[in-house]
């Protein structure tokens, strides 16, 4: 637990400077976690109450639209995974956050956030810095689906070690909104054009 703690101190460092100790405030009020691959760690059936900063491994979230899931997000060491639109507005949203690896994760539960930020408001600085993150990261996976699964595919990849291992090519075509034939194929143009 100790390797993941100063891993996370590490990368939030990167954000601020002199965080020592709004980082040790922080800590008070996480739970480490680990879970298995395949797992959910939110259901659409329930209101979301925590948000998680990966330690390792990969989660994805997914909405369940009419015709099957929809692969949304994927999240990786150092992102903030959670359901924001039910986190905050305490509702019940179509969307499920699934492990597709073993995954070790730090949790805030938002009434931790709440008494968090109440008892010690200079970790507002290190919370907004998060959130820019988090903004910055979805609005470069935003830009990589946009490119199509022909160009962005590697760029994808490459963003997220691992994850041609993880996803089926169903998850891929919903994830860049195109056929599973054309995941095909511009997966086998990947294979053949890499080193």
């Amino acid at each position: 637990m100790d390797l993941y703690k100063e891993k996370m101190k590490a990368d939030y460092r990167q954000l601020v400077d002199g965080l020592d100790e709004e980082f040790s405030k922080l800590l008070l009020y996480v739970n480490f976690r680990r879970a298995k691959r395949n797992e959910v760690l939110k259901p659409i059936s329930k209101v979301e109450l925590n948000s998680r900063y990966i330690c390792s491994g990969i989660a994805a979230m997914y909405f369940e639209g009419e015709d099957g899931p929809l692969l949304i997000q994927v999240y990786k060491e150092s992102d903030v995974a959670y359901d924001s639109e039910s986190y905050h507005n305490a509702s019940i949203t179509n969307f499920r956050l699934k492990c597709l690896s073993d995954v070790v994760y730090y949790e805030l539960s938002k009434s931790s956030e709440d008494q968090l930020v109440l008892n010690h408001p200079k970790v507002m600085k290190l919370l907004l810095a998060i959130n820019h993150r988090m903004l910055s990261r979805q609005t470069e996976s935003a830009r990589i689906k946009n490119l199509g699964v022909t160009k962005g595919y590697s760029e994808f990849i490459n963003a997220v070690p691992g994850i041609e291992n993880l996803l089926t090519q169903a998850d891929l075509a919903t994830y860049f909104n195109c056929t599973a034939r054309t995941v095909r194929n511009a997966v086998r143009k990947y294979k053949l054009d890499s080193p």
